[in-house]
């Protein structure tokens, strides 16, 4: 009997701890599904990193579909708000997480994120619809092997079913996740599905964009990306859904002895700053904007700007979270805090640089195929993601006009 109860109470713990990772809706009375939509980030994946080694599997995608020049990102060029850009077809000042990390005055609280973080995974932080909860209004299943802030809760709505985000599932292991979302029949299949990988950026940071460990990353990758096209043909699928490979920035590399230290301009005490690195936000203690200001006029390899001051191309003003000066670097510069030097690689500066250009291949019946295509913004792809899954979109700053060129139907 003791034993029973062992084994019991073990069964019981692994029961709750695969509930933690994967949670699920059971109680919507869904629709037929539309031709499954796929889509996969990877975190950091450069415009030019095919070029890098040789990408079979990737390949097989663009010969066989649609390949864009370069996928332009929002400002700032980070990981959260170019996620939620993606999904949301939104800048970053109208969809509300306008970096990794910033304040909210309203709430009197810092957004942050990370495995474990609690401010991702509260949707009072998003101000606008991300694509799985317009797919599921609409009665049709998204489900989602992590992205950026689907385990939240937002507008009252979750994917259908979705992973709490670590870093632990593999990249094979999360390919093999759609693939058994696939096989669920009639009204338990999804429309839409999504994934992300991390391991390209992790290492872009680690090593620098020109390193071989970079080159070991995108082949890692390739080979996750082959084990999802296999188990594609295999099910006779490879030409019934429509998959998207995006990325959310570039990378380029930030040398060490390219530093501008803040401390040697402002009084750090007279400031809250807010990031660092390719640009830092600062917030004066005091309502004296206009001495901060005139302190980092003419610094050699930056730009400051007043918020309400910001050039328009950024889209980026529009919103309490912005700070009121916002301090940014040159390529491949860094502000710094006193102690603090820059990782080997970077990435957040202007989008306008090439080098924090993304990634943008597709394949499947609505895509043409081996065509080459123009660089777009990535705030695009939410009205052309909806119109694959023949579903209306949310109100957005995106056009899909300017995603038509890559599709059949034109």
């Amino acid at each position: 009997m003791k034993n029973f109860k062992v084994l019991l109470t073990l069964f019981l713990l692994f029961i709750v701890s695969c509930s933690e990772s994967m949670k699920s809706n059971s109680s919507t009375n869904y629709l037929e599904p539309s031709t499954p939509l796929i889509l996969i980030s990877i975190d950091g994946f450069r415009w030019d990193y095919f070029n890098k080694t040789d990408t079979p599997n990737f390949d097989r995608i663009i010969n066989n579909g649609i390949q864009a020049e370069g996928l332009k990102t929002v400002y700032p060029s980070k990981t959260f708000p170019n996620h939620i850009s993606i999904i949301t077809g939104n800048y970053p000042s109208n969809h509300g997480i306008i970096s990794n990390y910033f304040y909210d005055p309203s709430f009197d609280e810092y957004y942050y994120i990370g495995a474990g973080s609690v401010a991702a995974q509260d949707g009072k932080w998003i101000q606008a619809e991300p694509i799985w909860v317009t797919v599921e209004k609409q009665l049709k299943r998204a489900m989602i092997m992590f992205w950026p802030m689907s385990d939240a809760e937002i507008e009252g709505i979750r994917p259908s079913e979705y992973y709490v985000y670590s870093d632990s599932p593999t990249n094979i292991s999360r390919m093999e996740q759609l693939l058994k979302w696939l096989d669920l029949e009639g009204t338990n299949r999804p429309t839409f599905l999504a994934s992300y990988f991390s391991i390209v950026d992790t290492i872009g940071h680690r090593y620098g964009p020109n390193s071989q460990e970079v080159v070991d990353s995108i082949k890692d990758v390739d080979d996750a990306i082959g084990h999802l096209l296999d188990g594609l043909d295999k099910r006779g699928l490879m030409n019934e859904v429509n998959l998207v490979i995006v990325s959310d920035h570039g990378m380029v590399d930030t040398p060490a002895d390219q530093i501008i230290n803040i401390a040697d301009y402002i009084n750090l005490d007279d400031v809250v700053t807010i990031g660092g690195g390719p640009f830092m936000e600062i917030r004066p203690n005091g309502n004296d904007i206009e001495t901060i200001y005139q302190q980092l006029q003419n610094i050699e390899h930056t730009q400051v700007y007043k918020k309400d001051d910001f050039p328009a191309k950024f889209n980026y003003s529009n919103n309490d979270r912005i700070e009121p000066i916002i301090f940014i670097a040159n390529e491949g510069w860094s502000i710094q805090k006193p102690g603090r030097n820059p990782s080997p690689g970077s990435h957040g500066y202007d989008p306008d640089y090439k080098s924090m250009d993304g990634i943008f291949i597709a394949r499947g019946p609505a895509f043409k195929e081996n065509f080459k295509g123009p660089v777009i913004q990535n705030i695009h792809l939410y009205e052309m993601m909806c119109s694959l899954m023949n579903i209306n979109p949310a109100q957005n700053d995106g056009s899909l006009d300017e995603t038509k060129v890559f599709l059949k139907q034109n």
